[in-house]
């Protein structure tokens, strides 16, 4: 049943009696263009609730010239009607050119009743235009009204930039203070987290249990994205881990959830298939999450590496250059030999077991030193004091005494480190002007860093300064994991920009993970080399990666000892630099090579086989068993899904003629919710030239055109809707507002139908002002296009539709518009279907899709003559009546099409939980069995079974009620009438 209350339309769910049998509680879930999704409750005694009934539609004379209304009317109706087309539809999703790779993340999404999937594409293959393209597709299906993305805090700007640019979707940061100044607007009870309906925030803002658990546990999200999710996947101790406890907590709060990664795993089957469990409780059949089969993960995981897209991306990615080791590679001064032999001295006497072999002392000072002298200094002298004080007597103090004393007139200045950088940075043609080209430099060593980035500036006689807010104004930046979220953000960006000062980053790794540098810049220096090719992989892949159009041209920096423990040292670190560049080149993962899967383990197996002299360290697996069968079972679960998805391509574009009985199926079953009568650009000029004859106000300015781009200042009402930041107002729009980082200064809007346009805008921004595009694309989920359909469909008050007459029907012919839908009884539309009835003389009637019989009546072409039809308004009504009786039965009919469509996947959906069940159940089973009946443990298992047996009777519930179990009556509006006349 349909109701009208509060002025919105809702369909009721559950009816309680409200304590006496006087008064009900009526629950309901919105299904109006406003409210579509939204829960309530209504009390009887309290609000009149009033049946909807599209028989009692009054029908208003359309008096405009060329229809105008009617024709803004009826094409605002269908820009809001939610998509419920089984397939993605990829046209006019964003300023982009969607590929084939980037359709199957949107196809995998798609293909789940409830979209849950990792995306662990290599470096740099561009997972967050795919997440973009599974938010737009979610957003057009009404499932994707409140969005929550979580990433790391010097990412935050960067994925809101490319949201916002390439797809018009607007996400609004936060941080710990916007929260707090939120809540000083809103009232003390009211959820922050339920404000602002699509959100990206820095996870260890979120992170925060103790404080934003109440809120948390108390919102509900449409769709999740957690980038870099390796990080939520718990770790050894997953209780104690607050971010996967806030990944779990979201999870079983959201029905989307997307998880991005190039790291998927760390070499345990047991954080890989938390990753998993986090998607959905019911994938892996282990308890312990460890034991698991390709088919088991196959529809959650998506992995894709440069080779496998490599031919299809074409131009998107330039050959790398690495410049030959000799070239970047420098004797060590003779002061700097004193210091290499001390730290090869040290070296032996762990060897001989003379003193202790702790990391520090083994390799930990050695390769401080390969940094910088400072570096070492540092770790010298922290040593040196806690031997001090926790054993006084050690044969270690005087050692550590002599390394200080070597290093103590060394200073990065003089290093030869620092030689062979300014060497390089000559080479390139980098003196510090504005002409210099703009470079990435890498160093491992926060100490490093504070004494380097001072010296190269006094080098090149530049100012520096090491304030924060001081980074993006220099020619010299630094940037580091101390760093706030807005002064890293700010830092990048300027990097980003290509008439910024900034001309060198010096950064640490806080920048080797996510952060897209490729825009300005095609070299990168590594000063220092970490011994990690997860590191290294991650380091270069912000510059070389999809979208990046030079050859990326990379240096590492290498100083040579001839002090002879430490002298073989060398053949390692190339070593290691073919092997990432091996890596490069095949369809492999980094973490693959040493099967350590951490950086870490990386850095502390790389230096113990430093010490032992173990060079034949990178030609052999050093993993456990473990991490090998891990691989393979991966890569057979990324086959299977790929498999299944060139399936889905053969049949979409499989030749040959089908024959009358398919043909007649796919007529059946072909679904009409995406139509359109006008392009954007049609819709947005002539929707806003009606809007401001008949409701505009002196605020409302014409549209200026320069070319192929249309300039729009927003009205005041518009813009405090979105969110401007020089409207005050104490109302905070949070379903609708814009970043306010994407506001231009002018206060105009600029908008374009041309996506090449688009894609130059947002290359003019990153070479002038930063990440945010002055000029956009004209997209149904722009909230401005939103705004506007809006307010055009209140050009009709509720109730009414308009009528208008054609020459090209027959006098006394009528052709009744609808758009009808069919909701599951937790208000899921299954079906959204445009259609027309049509009544002839003499009582026949026909029912068509609503395009096929709106060219019929030449709709588009049509003109207001002034003309009317003889129909008197009580044969009108009683054709209405017998019009939507036909509405209504050819909507059950296609109920009836749908549910035999989806009804196969529901059963498929529940025999894999009935079988899954079956194996989990019995590992806890066998583990009772070997329990004492009322111990601790066993109670805890016991209660573990009964709650995932609760949890998959309410999951099948829950998808029945969502995406089979129709209300009992459809429901259809009346959006257009047509008559016929001479």
């Amino acid at each position: 049943m349909r109701v009208e209350c509060r002025d919105a339309e809702w369909l009721v769910t559950r009816v309680d009696a409200a304590g006496s049998n006087q008064h009900q509680i009526v629950f309901c879930t919105g299904v109006d263009d406003l409210n579509r999704g939204h829960e309530a409750a209504f009390l009887t005694q309290l609000d009149r609730l009033k049946e909807v009934d599209p028989r009692k539609t009054e029908l208003v004379r359309d008096e405009t010239k060329g229809y105008s209304t009617a024709r803004l009317f009826l094409e605002a109706q269908l820009r809001q009607m939610p998509l419920t087309d089984p397939e993605p539809h990829f046209e006019d999703m964003g300023a982009f050119t969607p590929m084939d790779y980037q359709k199957e993340a949107v196809y995998r999404a798609l293909q789940q009743m409830r979209p849950r999937l990792l995306l662990a594409d290599q470096v740099g293959l561009g997972k967050t235009i795919e997440v973009g393209m599974i938010l737009s597709e979610l957003i057009r299906r009404g499932q994707g009204q409140r969005i929550l993305v979580l990433a790391k805090k010097s990412m935050l700007t960067q994925f809101q930039a490319e949201l916002w640019n390439r797809f018009a979707l607007p996400l609004v940061r936060m941080d710990s203070d916007t929260l707090s100044k939120l809540q000083l607007k809103i009232p003390a009870s009211k959820n922050p987290f339920e404000v602002y309906h699509r959100i990206i925030i820095s996870i260890d803002t979120l992170k925060d249990i103790g404080r934003y658990a109440h809120f948390l546990e108390n919102t509900r999200w449409d769709v999740v994205v957690i980038d870099e999710a390796h990080n939520v996947s718990g770790g050894t101790n997953p209780e104690r881990h607050l971010s996967y406890r806030l990944a779990r907590r979201l999870s079983r709060r959201t029905n989307s959830m997307i998880l991005t990664t190039a790291t998927p795993h760390n070499g345990k089957r047991e954080t890989f298939g938390r990753l998993i469990s986090l998607l959905d409780p019911s994938a892996v059949p282990d308890p312990k999450l460890q034991e698991y089969e390709a088919q088991d993960i196959a529809p959650f995981f998506l992995m894709r590496f440069k080779e496998d897209v490599k031919e299809e991306a074409g131009s998107n990615f330039s050959e790398r250059q690495v410049i030959h080791l000799p070239h970047t590679t420098v004797q060590a001064s003779k002061a700097e030999e004193d210091v290499y032999q001390q730290l090869a001295h040290i070296r032996q006497l762990v060897l001989d077991k003379q003193i202790d072999a702790q990391a520090i002392v083994s390799w930990g000072m050695y390769k401080s030193f390969l940094s910088s002298p400072e570096a070492c200094r540092s770790t010298a002298e922290k040593r040196l004091a806690y031997l001090q004080k926790s054993d006084p007597d050690s044969r270690e103090i005087e050692e550590l005494e002599e390394l200080l004393r070597r290093l103590e007139y060394l200073n990065v200045q003089q290093s030869a480190r620092f030689q062979l950088l300014v060497e390089q940075l000559a080479a390139m043609g980098w003196d510090g002007s504005s002409k210099s080209p703009r470079l990435l430099v890498f160093t491992e060593s926060r100490v490093t860093q504070e004494y380097l980035a001072p010296a190269l500036a006094k080098h090149f006689g530049q100012s520096f300064s090491p304030k924060q807010e001081k980074q993006p104004e220099q020619t010299i930046a630094a940037i580091h994991g101390g760093m706030s979220d807005n002064a890293l953000a700010a830092a990048v960006e300027a990097f980003g920009t290509g008439n910024s000062p900034v001309r060198l980053m010096l950064a640490t790794d806080v920048a080797s993970e996510g952060v897209n540098l490729h825009h300005q810049c095609h070299n990168i220096i590594h000063y220092d080399l970490p011994w990690s090719i997860i590191t290294l992989i991650q380091r270069n892949g912000r510059i070389d990666r999809f979208g990046q159009k030079y050859p990326p041209i990379i240096r590492y920096l290498m100083v040579e000892t001839e002090s002879g423990l430490l002298e073989g040292d060398s053949e390692l670190f190339s070593r290691l630099v073919s092997k990432v560049e091996e890596i490069n080149r095949s369809t492999r993962t980094g973490e693959s090579v040493l099967k350590l899967y951490d950086a870490r383990k990386e850095e502390e197996t790389f230096g113990d086989s430093l010490v032992k002299g173990d060079t034949g360290l990178l030609d052999r697996e050093t993993g456990e068993a473990e991490t090998g069968e891990l691989e393979s079972t991966l890569k057979a679960a990324n086959e299977l899904a790929h498999q299944d998805y060139a399936d889905f391509l053969s049949r979409m574009l499989g030749g040959g003629e089908p024959d009358e009985d398919e043909a007649e199926e796919a007529a059946a079953n072909t679904d009409n919710s995406r139509i359109r009568l006008l392009d954007n650009g049609q819709f947005f000029e002539q929707g806003y030239r009606v809007l401001k004859e008949q409701i505009g106000g002196p605020d409302w300015h014409p549209l200026e055109h320069t070319g192929q781009q249309i300039i729009f200042t927003p009205p005041k009402e518009l813009a405090k809707r979105l969110g401007a930041p020089w409207v005050d107002s104490e109302m905070v729009y949070g379903a609708s507002a814009m970043p306010e980082e994407a506001w231009p200064d002018d206060q105009q809007l600029f908008f374009t139908d041309k996506p090449e346009r688009v894609d130059l805008a947002i290359k003019a921004a990153l070479a002038q002002k930063g990440q945010w595009s002055k000029e956009l694309l004209l997209t149904e989920q722009h909230p401005v296009m939103q705004w506007l359909a809006e307010k055009l469909m209140m050009l009709q008050k509720r109730g009414e539709a308009p009528l208008i007459a054609s020459p090209f029907l027959e006098p006394g012919e009528l052709l009744f518009c609808f758009i009808g839908q069919v909701s599951s009884r937790a208000g899921t539309p299954l079906i959204v279907d445009p259609h027309a009835v049509s009544f002839r003389k003499g009582g026949q009637f026909q029912i068509r899709p609503l395009k096929e019989a709106l060219d019929e009546v030449n709709f588009e072409q049509l003109a207001n003559t002034g003309k009317t039809g003889t129909l008197p308004d009580h044969l009108l009504k009683s054709f209405l009546g017998s019009a939507v009786d036909q509405s209504v039965t050819h909507l059950k009919k296609l109920k009836d099409q749908r549910r035999a469509q989806i009804r196969p996947r529901l059963d498929e959906e529940n025999a894999r939980l009935k079988h899954w069940f079956e194996r989990w159940a019995e590992r806890i089973d066998a583990q009772l069995a070997n329990l004492p009946p009322e111990g601790r443990r066993a109670t805890q298992l016991r209660q573990k079974r009964e709650e995932m047996e609760k949890y998959l009777e309410d999951r099948r519930e829950n998808w029945e009620q969502t995406h089979y179990r129709a209300t009992d009556e459809a429901t259809t509006r009346l959006v257009l009438v047509v008559e016929g006349v001479k």
